[in-house]
């Protein structure tokens, strides 16, 4: 089994790696013909629920880190 690796940006996307199915909250599902594809944490991509690099131009700001490397 293959498997997906989810990224988390420092202020930008998530990266995800790997087989997704990406539904939205109707039931339908988006074609993705990528092996990689980013997806917007900020809110104001033209292109949601895929990231097109407005993060940038915005300056958003999220640094995240799992609570397992705050302790180490």
């Amino acid at each position: 089994m293959a498997d997906t690796q989810i990224t988390i940006k420092d202020s930008g996307p998530f990266v995800v790696k790997g087989p997704i199915t990406l539904t939205d909250a109707e039931g339908n599902d988006f074609t993705i013909d990528k092996e990689i594809v980013a997806l917007c944490r900020c809110g104001a991509s033209t292109t949601q629920p895929f990231c097109n690099g407005t993060h940038r131009k915005i300056e958003f700001e999220s640094i995240v880190r799992s609570p397992q490397s705050e302790s180490a």
